[in-house]
C-alpha cells in the first residue's frame, strides 16, 4: 500500500509539473532571435517616359556696322509623362534582423514580447498564450525591405502579427506583415508573407 501511495504521488507531481509548463510559464524567458523572409505586394506599376518640350523662343537682334544680326534661343523643359499603368505582383526580400527577445507575463494568458533589434528600433508586441502557442497582436513598425536588386533597402510602415510554437528550447514564429507599400513607379498592398523568426532561449 505504501509503494502504491508513493507511485500515485510521483505521477501527480509529474502531471502538475507538466501543467506548470503550459501557457505563459512555457513561453516566459529571454531569447536570442533571427528573422528573415520575403513579402508579396499586389499593386500598380507606372511606366513613364521623358518628353522634351519647347516652352519659349527668345530672339536677340544686334546691329554691327549697320548690319542687323539676329540670334534665336529656344528654351526647353523635360517632363515625365505616364505612358501606361498595369497591375502586377512583386516580391521583395526583407533585411535579415537579429537581436534579443524577452517574453514577459502580464496577467492570465496575456504577455508582452519585446524585440531589441541589433542596429534597429526596439519593437514591443502584446501577445496571448494558449497551450504551447503564442499569438502576436497587430502592431505597427518600420520594416527594412531590400530593393529589386537586393543591394539597397528602405523602411516601410507595416503592421506586424503572427504566432509561434514552442519546441524544446526554441520558439518558431511565422510572422505576417500587412499594409500599403510604395517605391519608385509602384504602389500596392502587401498580400502575402513568407517570414520566419527563430528564437532560442538563452542559458
Amino acid at each position: 500500500m505504501m509503494n502504491k501511495s508513493i507511485y500515485i504521488l510521483l505521477v501527480a507531481g509529474l502531471v502538475l509539473a507538466s501543467c506548470a509548463k503550459e501557457g505563459p510559464a512555457l513561453m516566459r524567458g529571454s531569447y536570442s532571435f533571427k528573422t528573415g523572409g520575403s513579402i508579396e505586394i499586389t499593386g500598380k506599376l507606372y511606366e513613364t517616359a521623358l518628353d522634351t518640350v519647347r516652352i519659349d523662343t527668345v530672339v536677340h537682334t544686334v546691329t554691327i556696322m549697320g548690319i542687323p544680326i539676329t540670334d534665336t534661343t529656344y528654351n526647353y523643359v523635360t517632363k515625365t509623362d505616364t505612358v501606361s499603368v498595369r497591375d502586377t505582383v512583386i516580391t521583395r526580400r526583407l533585411v535579415t534582423e537579429s537581436g534579443q527577445m524577452h517574453i514577459l507575463e502580464k496577467s492570465g494568458d496575456k504577455m508582452v514580447l519585446t524585440m531589441n533589434i541589433t542596429g534597429g528600433d526596439p519593437v514591443v508586441v502584446q501577445a496571448g498564450v494558449s497551450g504551447g502557442t503564442i499569438t502576436l497582436e497587430k502592431t505597427g513598425r518600420f520594416v527594412p525591405v531590400h530593393d529589386r536588386i537586393g543591394v539597397a533597402f528602405s523602411y516601410h510602415d507595416l503592421q506586424l502579427s503572427g504566432s509561434g510554437t514552442r519546441y524544446d528550447n526554441m520558439i518558431v514564429f511565422g510572422l505576417v506583415y500587412e499594409g500599403d507599400y510604395s517605391e519608385s513607379s509602384f504602389e500596392g498592398t502587401v498580400t502575402a508573407s513568407r517570414i520566419n523568426c527563430i528564437a532560442t532561449q538563452n542559458e
